[in-house]
């Protein structure tokens, strides 16, 4: 078996180096043949990827959700499955396909796991495996400090949501979900369930079903969004007033005012402005998961 890693050593604030290192290791002591790679700059992943599946049995990422993004970016249309081992800030992917972040656990489902066909989302040209959010989460993202997501993990990405929203105006947008049309100020396109950890924003999304779940949130004032946000953790807010809940495989954002500027991420990260369209791509990827876990498996 012949397996590529690549690792952002600065993701996790620097965990990542440690654990491909470790990695390395265990897989080695399974009898694997082993390619280590690392990432100098953003998106050079995307591109060591593509390089790695012309002659590797299994693409690992070693870091956090934006590490992986990369790797599916370069893995698209290559036949090549994906690997993880966490070692990032958050690692959504890896909760959602139940990898456990201890390192040698996490090879043994390198070397012994099952393959899974999982869908991914396609928007502005950039494909996410998570999910895609517009408003005041890419927005938080804009404006987050490195070295504070180095530092305080989860927390800064609350810390800079806080900021953003007294900071920023959120503009209404149009997303239409198969042509329904509904109205808010924040969206996300979700492919899995849960997003920024284990808050489950589309608790119905499912990886291997072929649609999006959308959940859109027209905000009006400052007790109204305060509910929805405290009410997420306890999966309430699907329920509240401003919510709409949909499904489908395409997915149009359209400014309501031409001028308006509203940022949009995929998988956590800056990606881009509206207008733009989501749709989904079935079965696209073949991603290692835990034996026995909730996605449906070959």
């Amino acid at each position: 078996m012949h397996v590529g890693l690549i690792c952002n050593p600065d993701a996790g604030g620097g965990r990542s180096a440690k654990v491909v290192r470790e990695a390395e290791d265990c897989l080695r002591r399974h009898a694997v043949d082993v390619i280590v790679r690392e990432t100098e700059a953003p998106r050079q992943a995307e591109r060591i990827a593509r390089e790695l599946a012309e002659s590797v049995d299994v693409v690992v990422a070693v870091g956090g959700d934006g590490t992986v993004n990369e790797v599916i970016n370069g893995l698209t249309d290559t036949g090549v499955p994906l690997g993880i081992i966490p070692g990032g800030t958050v690692n959504v992917l890896s909760l959602e396909l139940g990898i456990p972040s201890d390192v040698e656990t996490a090879c043994a489902v390198i070397v012994d796991g099952q393959k899974t066909a999982l869908d991914l989302g396609k928007a502005g040209g950039r494909r996410f495996i998570l999910m895609m959010g517009a408003g005041i989460d890419a927005l938080a993202i804009r404006e987050l400090d490195a070295r504070t997501k180095r530092r305080f993990k989860e927390a800064a990405f609350i810390s800079s949501g806080l900021r953003a929203y007294a900071r920023n105006p959120m503009p209404d947008f149009e997303v239409q979900v198969d042509g329904r049309a509904t109205v808010g100020n924040f969206a996300v396109v979700a492919n899995c369930r849960y997003y920024g950890g284990r808050f489950g924003v589309a608790k119905w999304a499912d990886p291997t079903d072929g649609l999006f779940d959308v959940l859109v949130y027209e905000g009006r004032g400052f007790f109204r969004d305060a509910l929805f946000w405290a009410s997420m953790p306890l999966e309430w807010h699907i329920h509240h007033p401003g919510v709409t809940y949909l499904q489908g495989a395409r997915v149009d954002f359209r400014l309501v005012v031409d001028d308006a500027i509203v940022w949009y991420q995929t998988d956590g990260e800056l990606a881009g402005r509206l207008p733009v369209s989501v749709q989904i791509e079935q079965g696209a990827l073949q991603v290692l998961a835990a034996r026995n876990d909730r996605v449906d498996q070959e």
